[in-house]
């Protein structure tokens, strides 16, 4: 990624100026949509609480506020699992470095590669077989089914590879989709033993390729990966150390593409 980082100056200021001012338009519509999930979870909650009034004020009252906390983690990372979504973080994001980078036109095509190629594939293959029962939710959190879902999303991503280095695309899109194969793989190989979070995983791969280019907004994203961890943990997708062994996982794949 180093020799695409000095464009030519002025296009280099212009471009930095609107990639962090995209970047700082999506986190702040991340946060706000977060807020506002939590402040109508609370409503709700004092709202069940007005139509079950119980006889002791002070155990209704302790209970109340047990039941508004437990209500706001999870809606905080409900938001936070969903914004730190491989198929929304790291593509958000691979937009906004690719216009950084190249320009807008050329992101979108890029971007809109991977879509077609892989993500959209992909993401009906998943939704088909949770319609047909074949598994449980749309995270394909059943340890035993991930090994296919893997399999699969390694067939999309070499279809994805093939087709970025055919269309001569920007090095960069290949070099993600072969950072997300490892990553994947990596994902496969663990499956065996423990189920480690792939949220995290990808959450932390975004972050740490984000160091060439800024080193403030990486450590920033790795905070949010970590958060990203937190929220799988809270809704009881995966344990701690399982999101551990994602983001190590994640942060070793970048590792490896960057030598």
């Amino acid at each position: 990624m180093n020799q695409y980082v000095n464009p030519i100056p002025g296009q280099r200021d212009h471009r930095r100026t609107i990639f962090i001012e995209a970047l700082r338009v999506t986190v702040r519509w991340l946060v706000v949509s977060a807020v506002r999930s939590v402040d109508t979870g609370v409503r709700n909650a004092r709202r069940w609480y007005a139509e079950n009034q119980a006889t002791d004020s002070r155990g209704a009252h302790d209970f109340m506020r047990g039941f508004a906390l437990a209500l706001r983690k999870a809606q905080v990372a409900k938001w936070i699992s969903i914004a730190g979504h491989p198929f929304v973080f790291s593509p958000i994001v691979a937009l906004l470095v690719g216009a950084y980078l190249f320009g807008p036109v050329e992101s979108v095509i890029g971007l809109l590669t991977v879509i077609l190629c892989c993500l959209m594939p992909a993401s009906l293959y998943i939704l088909r077989k949770v319609k047909i029962g074949e598994w449980s939710d749309l995270d394909v959190s059943a340890r035993k089914d991930r090994p296919h879902l893997f399999l699969v999303g390694l067939a999309f991503l070499l279809f994805t590879e093939l087709v970025l280095l055919v269309t001569r695309q920007p090095n960069v899109y290949a070099l993600g989709c072969l950072a997300a194969l490892i990553l994947i793989g990596g994902g496969l190989f663990l499956n065996r033993w423990l189920k480690p979070s792939m949220h995290a995983g990808f959450a932390m791969l975004t972050a740490c390729s984000l160091w060439p280019l800024s080193a403030s907004l990486s450590l920033v994203a790795m905070l949010f990966a970590v958060a990203v961890g937190w929220s799988r943990v809270q809704l009881r997708r995966h344990t701690w150390w399982e999101v551990g062994v994602g983001l190590l996982l994640g942060m070793l794949v970048c590792r490896l593409i960057q030598v």
